[in-house]
Formats: structure tokens, C-alpha cells, sequence
């Protein structure tokens, strides 16, 4: 019946599902297993509650359970409780030292509570794992730049770029770097790569905005600056985007 659940969850079929899976629990009341398969639909149907006190439950039958403990630690970043998270992670090394997710889950969690350093670290014992991890690398490069270690960072975001050469968040970071050091046309080979890559990249484009008003071509700058401001969501990046273009349209 367990295996009928997880086919009906296969094909979308989740209220068939959670039928099958509470079946199972009655059936067998120790197992840890129709406990983490609700919660993985709970979790899919964002009811986070549900999916925490599921995933509980399977670790209450089975604490080893790595990838239950891993879940619990996502349903509570999720929800902003980090102090709940984090536990968890730490609780999945302990199980399983060379468990890639749970360092850079742990990373990560470290990371939003400002704790760069320990971060940092994590993500590099993730690298000893899995070193070919570009979006591991690109996370690394993230962390050193905002701390001011500029070279490093730039070595990550490169890495990251020579293993996925199609990652435009690590073309576009490349592309800043140039532009700060005024190698604008290069810069613009980073943006224009990113931009292929993903043509929807707000910062690409804005950085292309940038050569552009360094070139003194002011109504290609403003076209990107006005695309970049459509694209971009973070509010802070929003309001920079548009001081650039205010000051230009004078």
C-alpha cells in the first residue's frame, strides 16, 4: 500500500495519496515512512505545519532518519525558524559526516543568521564532497565578496562559471568585478553571456545599462535601466537601478 501511495503521488494524484499513507500508518504504526511521505505533500501544498509535525513524527520512529531530519531543517528555514533548523542539520552530520546537503543547508542557514565565517566553512567541506557543485562554489564566491575578500570570491564565481558555462548569476557577478575595475568591454562580455544565458537577468542587464552610460550612450543606458527595473524584485537593487537612471534623465 505504501508503494500505491507513492504511485499516486508520482501522478499527481496526492488526496489518493494521503488516504494511502494514513492507511499505512494505522497498519503499521511504527514505521517512519507513510509519516515522511505526507509530509513531503504537505510540504508541496505549503502547509508547513502539517509537514513539520509529519516529519516529527517519522523522526520519532526512526531519529536516524537522514533525510526526514534533512526536510524538517528545509520546513524550518522555510518559515524563518533557524534556531530550529540548524539543530537539525547539525543532528544530519553527525549521522552522516559526508552528507553534501547537509553542510550546504547548514551553510546556508548560517549564512541568514549572519554567521559568515562558520558558513564559509561549511561550504567548503560541501566542496570536498562535491567539488564539481557550481552553485556551491557560486554560494562560496557570495559569501567572501561580502566580506570584503574580493579575490576569493572572484576565484569562486569563475570556478563555478568553468564547471556550468551557461551560469549567468556567476557571468553576471564576473561582469561586476570588471566594471569596478573599469574594464568596461570586458564587463560587457560577462553581461552579454549572462544575458544569453538567462535573458531575464536583471543585474546583467543593468550592468549593461552601466557601459553603456560609461560609453555616453544615454538612450541605450535608459532602455536597460527601464528593462532591468521591470525584472528586478529585490526592493533595495530596485531603488539603486532607478537612482542610476533619475541621475542620468537629470
Amino acid at each position: 500500500m505504501l508503494f500505491e501511495g507513492v504511485f499516486h503521488t508520482q501522478s499527481g494524484r496526492l488526496e489518493d495519496a494521503v488516504v494511502c499513507y494514513e492507511q499505512v500508518g494505522a497498519l503499521a504504526p511504527h514505521s517512519p515512512y507513510p509519516y515522511f511521505f505526507l509530509a513531503q505533500i504537505y510540504q508541496v501544498e505549503d502547509r508547513i505545519d502539517q509537514a513539520v509535525k509529519a516529519y516529527r513524527e517519522a523522526i520519532k520512529r526512526d531519529p536516524s532518519y537522514v533525510a526526514a531530519r534533512l526536510k524538517l531543517g528545509v520546513a524550518y528555514q522555510d518559515q524563518g525558524q533557524l534556531e530550529m533548523a540548524i539543530p537539525q542539520y547539525r543532528e544530519v552530520l553527525k549521522l552522516r559526516p559526508d552528507d553534501s546537503f547537509g553542510h550546504t543547508n547548514l551553510a546556508c542557514a548560517l549564512a541568514e543568521q549572519g554567521k559568515l565565517e562558520p558558513a564559509i566553512e561549511e561550504y567548503k567541506k560541501a566542496l570536498q564532497i562535491v567539488p564539481n557543485d557550481a552553485e556551491v562554489h557560486f554560494a562560496l564566491g557570495g559569501l567572501y565578496e561580502s566580506k570584503g575578500r574580493l579575490d576569493l570570491a572572484k576565484r569562486q564565481y569563475e570556478e563555478a562559471l568553468r564547471l556550468e558555462p551557461n551560469f549567468a548569476p556567476a557571468a553576471t557577478a564576473i561582469g561586476w568585478f570588471l566594471y569596478d575595475k573599469g574594464q568596461d568591454d570586458f564587463a560587457m562580455d560577462y553581461f552579454s553571456r549572462a544575458l544569453k544565458a538567462n535573458p531575464n537577468d536583471a543585474q546583467a542587464t543593468f550592468g549593461v545599462g552601466r557601459v553603456y552610460e560609461e560609453k555616453r550612450k544615454p538612450e541605450l543606458a535608459v532602455q536597460h535601466y527601464q528593462r532591468a527595473l521591470s525584472l528586478e524584485k529585490d526592493p533595495d537593487r530596485k531603488m539603486r537601478i532607478l537612482n542610476f537612471m533619475d541621475k542620468l534623465l537629470g
